[in-house]
């Protein structure tokens, strides 16, 4: 329809920005499965590269959920600087550009904090606890480990626990197993929906049990 002459128009609306946005859009939409996949490889590529320093690159679940969360930073970044996407270019290998530049960070984040970590046969609590191999440590077994710690008299060992997790996810485990926040609490807490939460909190959980796993397995090899 063809705007009346005189009617206003939104100063702040960009036509070209409009437009590209639409494509990343659609290419998200069409592609995410194909992008995500991808991502995981990357993934895997910079574990390997780091010599399994950062994980387990066989685990395809830790490596989907982190590609899973660098997929999501990448779309929200693409959308940010749509303004830099050439519309006569094609999006998938745009939006693979900003998601290689993220796995670069998220590998630049894990080796930092694998120098902070404490060697987990310091700590007092932790000699205590069973050793187990790094394939077998279930989910309800680093629940148990994370309700032990925040219950206990030995803050070293929470302490630990979180250093293991980027900042994103130590804010979750707080939240959800230090101020006991769970549902539509935790999701209030965190400004993000219930579904949003319960998956960020999974998420870090999952990252919690490859990283201690990882831990155990490095203090064995050392001995």
């Amino acid at each position: 329809m063809k705007r009346q002459v005189g009617q206003p128009v939104d100063p702040s609306y960009d036509s070209v920005l409009h437009q590209k946005q639409q494509l990343l859009s659609q290419a998200v939409q069409e592609k995410w499965q194909v992008l995500q996949n991808t991502i995981q490889v990357y993934v895997i590529q910079a574990i390997r590269k780091s010599g399994d320093k950062l994980g387990n690159s066989s685990d395809r679940n830790f490596t989907a959920t982190v590609a899973e969360e660098i997929f999501h930073e990448t779309v929200e970044e693409a959308f940010k600087i749509a303004d830099k996407f050439d519309p006569n270019r094609l999006a998938h290998p745009w939006l693979l550009g900003i998601a290689a530049k993220k796995v670069q960070r998220w590998q630049r984040q894990q080796t930092q904090q694998n120098q902070r970590i404490t060697p987990i046969a310091e700590l007092p609590l932790v000699r205590k606890l069973k050793q187990q191999n790094s394939e077998s440590l279930s989910e309800e077994e680093i629940l148990g480990i994370l309700n032990k710690s925040s219950n206990s008299s030995d803050p070293e060992m929470l302490e630990y626990l979180l250093s293991l997790v980027n900042d994103g996810y130590r804010e979750v485990l707080k939240l959800a197993f230090v101020d006991g926040l769970d549902g539509e609490f935790l999701a209030a807490a965190l400004g993000i929906t219930q579904g949003a939460a319960y998956t960020k909190k999974h998420r870090a959980i999952a990252q919690l049990r490859q990283a201690y796993a990882q831990g155990n397995k490095s203090s064995e090899e050392g001995r």
